[in-house]
């Protein structure tokens, strides 16, 4: 059976979301770096840079980083459509936008998770945090414009990506990041909310929705 590594609302919970959609057999560990146990130090064997997701595969295999597990899983399942057939201008264009996330949108939010690592005075921190706000609405914008008329970013299907999006947007609510005004974005969140495996792992997580 697959495993999946995973801190509640962090990035994982879009891994967590493939895994639930797809319909796979897996177990879903708990790691918790305020309360070290058993899973954190098995988390860190596995992967040395400390960090969730991680996912070990039914052979034992181990696979970090976002990208990769989510197309790991997406392929693992084809009937799932998480992601299109290799080859297909629809995949590449999920994994245009899966990138666009992750070196992009989820980067953009990093800096304000740091603040207090990045300066010592709180001028410079507010410095930072207004340069980082603004990157973050100037990429939702775009994301906004690109999901007109549309129901997910590369159209009708729900994918990997969208997954991915709806998490690292999400972080927006717990920073005070307004996006009330992207309607479109907005929409398709929604879209993403009600969707039975996204509940699941919200209760699975222990996150209020």
């Amino acid at each position: 059976m697959i495993k999946l590594f995973y801190s509640p609302g962090s990035c994982s919970m879009s891994c967590h979301i493939a895994l639930e959609e797809a319909g796979l057999p897996y177990e879903a560990i708990r790691v918790d770096w305020e309360n070290p146990n058993a899973s954190l130090a098995e988390m860190e064997r596995l992967n040395p840079l400390g960090v969730v997701p991680v996912l070990v595969s039914e052979q034992g295999k181990t696979l970090t980083q976002n990208a990769a597990i989510l197309e790991y899983i997406a392929d693992a399942k084809p009937s799932s459509h998480l992601l299109a057939p290799v080859g297909s201008w629809e995949r590449s264009e999920t994994m245009a936008w899966l990138s666009f996330v992750a070196a992009d949108l989820h980067k953009a939010f990093a800096p304000l998770y740091a603040l207090k690592r990045m300066s010592n005075s709180e001028s410079g921190r507010a410095e930072i945090k207004s340069w980082a706000v603004n990157q973050i609405h100037s990429l939702l914008s775009h994301v906004d414009n690109q999901l007109q008329g549309k129901d997910f970013l590369t159209g009708k299907n729900f994918t990997i990506a969208d997954a991915y999006l709806f998490v690292v947007v999400s972080w927006s609510k717990d920073l005070k990041i307004q996006t009330t005004a992207y309607s479109n974005l907005s929409a398709t969140l929604d879209r993403i909310y009600r969707r039975p495996a996204v509940q699941n792992v919200f209760k699975a997580e222990g996150i209020q929705s």
